[in-house]
């Protein structure tokens, strides 16, 4: 058998199963996530972005359930635990899918004015100067 194709009868397919239990284990969970992307290399910009991707579906639940300051706080105490210090951007505007898009009238734009560079999340990036 080809070394790609999936065979139901192989005893050694690597099969996810979930477990049903009356305990809650968001917090355990949600820290074992950002634990395994910290280690990676992401920042916490980027995991925040990750717990907002409906297509990370176990984070994007975290998020939907606990809510984004839940998150917030969890990203803050596992960086903290390993000794990554960081600043949460000043509270303004949030970046949600609503306000990703920027939209000004063509007559309010200066003439020639390049368009808003976006990160991979969709929200305006920051301006770094070198």
């Amino acid at each position: 058998m080809p070394k790609d194709e999936f065979d139901p009868e192989d005893p050694m397919e690597l099969v996810g199963v979930g477990l049903f239990t009356d305990e809650d284990t968001t917090d355990p969970m949600t820290e074992c996530f950002i634990e395994e992307f910290m280690r990676m290399g992401y920042n916490h910009k980027q995991l925040l972005a990750l717990f907002r991707n409906r297509h990370y579906t176990g984070m994007n639940m975290v998020l939907q359930n606990r809510g984004e300051e839940y998150v917030r706080a969890r990203i803050s105490e596992v960086f903290a635990k390993w000794g990554r210090q960081f600043v949460w951007p000043a509270q303004g505007p949030s970046c949600t899918p609503d306000s990703r898009r920027i939209e000004t009238p063509e007559a309010e734009k200066p003439p020639e004015t390049p368009p808003p560079l976006l990160d991979p999340t969709g929200c305006p990036a920051p301006e770094i100067k070198i």
